[in-house]
C-alpha cells in the first residue's frame, strides 16, 4: 500500500499562511510575469477560469473583488520542502513528484488503520506548516492518485480516502473522467474518447492487447495500476536530472543586445547554482532567444549551441559561453519576449575522467571560489556578489506587480506584527 498526499491549492495555500485575513476569499496566483491564472482557491473557481489573463480580470481585482498574487518561486519550493520534511516523520519512504505532491510507501503498516493514519498526516502537516492537503491511500499510484483527486472533492471522505475501505471501487471508477487518469494527457484522452472509453472502469476494462498496441507498455502499466497491480515503483531517490533549464519572459520586449545578455547571463547563473546544487557538471550548453508567440508578423527564434570540454558548473565559464551564444542568435529589428538557457550532457561532479592531453578537469580554485559565492549570496540574498555581465539595474525583468514576500528565507521580508 501507498499514499499520495497532494497540497490543496498550494500556491495559494502558501499566499495565505502569511495573509490570514484571505482565509474564504476567493485568491488566484499569476504564472512568471503576471501573465495568466496558474491557481485559484475554492472561491476564485466560481469567478474566473484557470489560464485566465490579468487583463480579462483586472476589473474585479480593481473591485477588490479578487484578490491576486503574482508567482512567488522562493516561498513555494521553501514550504514545499517543510510538507516533505513533516512527510518523512511518516514513513521512511517519500518519493516527492512534483512541487505539491508526494507519495509514501506504507508497506508493512499492517498494524495500522491506514485511513486513520492518513488523517493523522493531513491534521500533521496543517498543524506544522498550516498547508491543508489530500490524501489518498490504494495500492498502486495510480489508484492512489485517483483515490486523493476523491478526496479532495468528497464532503464525506473529510481530505482522506482508503480505497480499501471503499465497497464499490468500480462504481467510484466510473464516475472519473478518463482523462483524470494519472499519465493519461490530453492526447492520450482525445484518442480514448474516440474509441468511446470515457471513464476510469472503461480503461480498466479495456482488453490488454488494444492498449499496448495503441499505447505501448506505459499505457498497459497504467491499465494493470487501475485493476490494483503494482507497475510504477516508489523511487524515495529522484532519478538522475537528464537537463536543468532556466526560462523565463521578459517584462516588456527587448530589442538590443545589451539587454538581451543581460538576461541570458542571469539566467545563465541560476543554472550554474543548480548544477552546482546537485553537484553536477554540464557536457552542453544551448542557449534560445525568441520573439512573441502572439505576433503573427515579424517572428524570429534561434538557437545555439556549445560542447563542453570539460564539463563545468563553474558560473563565469558558463556565462562567458552563453554571451557567446546569445551574439551567435541575436539578429538587429526584432522584438524579443522570451530567453532560455538549457544545461544537458550532465554528469556527477565526482565521476569525471579527465584527458590524457588536457588539463585538470577540476579547478580547485574555481571550485573554492563557486562554494564561496554560493555561501555568501545564500546568507544575505541572491546576487548580493554577482558578475558584471548581469547588469546593475536591470529593466528587461519580469512583472510582479503582486508580489508577496519571501517570508521564510529572507530576514529582511519577514512579516512583522503591531503589538498595542
Amino acid at each position: 500500500m501507498l499514499a499520495l498526499v497532494d497540497c490543496n491549492s498550494f500556491f495559494v495555500s502558501c499566499e495565505r499562511i502569511f495573509r490570514p485575513d484571505l482565509e474564504g476569499k476567493p485568491v488566484a496566483v499569476l504564472s512568471n510575469n503576471d501573465g495568466c491564472v496558474v491557481a485559484r482557491s475554492a472561491e476564485a473557481k466560481k469567478l474566473v477560469p484557470m489560464q485566465a489573463t490579468l487583463y480579462s480580470i483586472r476589473h474585479l481585482v480593481q473591485q477588490k473583488r479578487l484578490h491576486v498574487f503574482s508567482s512567488n518561486p522562493v516561498l513555494y519550493k521553501d514550504m514545499s520542502r517543510r510538507v516533505i520534511e513533516t512527510l518523512q516523520q511518516f514513513s521512511p519512504e517519500v518519493e516527492q513528484y512534483s512541487i505539491d505532491e508526494a507519495f509514501l510507501g506504507l508497506g508493512g503498516f499492517t498494524h495500522l488503520d491506514l485511513t486513520d493514519y492518513g488523517h493523522t498526516i493531513r491534521c500533521t502537516v496543517k498543524q506544522w506548516t498550516n498547508i491543508p492537503v489530500s490524501v489518498g491511500i490504494a495500492p498502486t499510484k495510480t489508484l492512489a492518485k485517483i483515490a486523493a483527486h476523491v478526496a479532495k472533492r468528497s464532503q464525506t471522505a473529510n481530505g482522506v480516502l482508503n480505497l480499501e475501505t471503499v465497497d464499490d471501487v468500480d462504481g467510484l471508477l466510473a464516475t472519473i473522467d478518463v482523462g483524470e487518469v494519472w499519465g493519461i494527457g490530453r492526447r492520450n484522452k482525445a484518442k480514448l474518447l474516440q474509441a468511446g472509453i470515457k471513464t476510469a472502469l472503461q480503461l480498466k476494462q479495456t482488453r490488454d492487447s488494444w492498449i499496448k498496441k495503441r499505447f505501448g507498455i506505459f499505457g498497459l502499466r497504467t491499465v494493470l495500476e487501475l485493476r490494483g497491480t503494482p507497475c510504477f515503483a516508489m523511487e524515495p531517490v529522484a532519478p538522475p536530472k537528464k537537463m536543468r533549464i532556466v526560462s523565463r519572459s521578459f517584462g516588456h520586449l527587448v530589442t538590443e543586445l545589451s539587454d538581451l545578455k543581460e538576461a541570458i547571463a542571469t539566467y545563465t547563473t541560476r543554472c550554474a547554482e543548480k548544477l552546482r546544487q546537485d553537484n553536477l557538471l554540464a557536457g552542453c550548453f544551448t542557449v534560445i532567444v525568441r520573439t512573441s508567440y502572439y505576433r503573427k508578423e515579424n517572428q524570429y527564434s534561434a538557437a545555439r549551441t556549445v560542447q563542453l570540454d570539460p564539463p563545468t558548473n563553474d558560473t563565469g565559464r558558463l556565462i562567458q559561453v552563453a554571451m557567446q551564444l546569445a551574439e551567435m542568435a541575436y539578429e538587429p529589428g526584432y522584438d524579443y519576449l522570451k530567453a532560455k538557457v538549457i544545461a544537458t550532457d550532465l554528469v556527477q561532479a565526482d565521476e569525471v575522467q579527465g584527458s590524457l592531453l588536457g588539463g585538470p578537469v577540476h579547478d580547485e580554485k574555481r571550485a573554492r571560489l563557486m562554494a564561496t559565492l554560493d555561501q555568501i549570496n545564500s546568507k544575505l540574498s541572491a546576487d548580493a556578489v554577482k558578475y558584471g555581465a548581469m547588469g546593475l539595474a536591470p529593466t528587461w525583468g519580469m512583472r510582479s506587480e503582486y508580489f508577496s514576500q519571501r517570508y521564510t528565507t529572507h530576514w529582511d521580508e519577514l512579516p512583522l506584527v503591531t503589538i498595542g
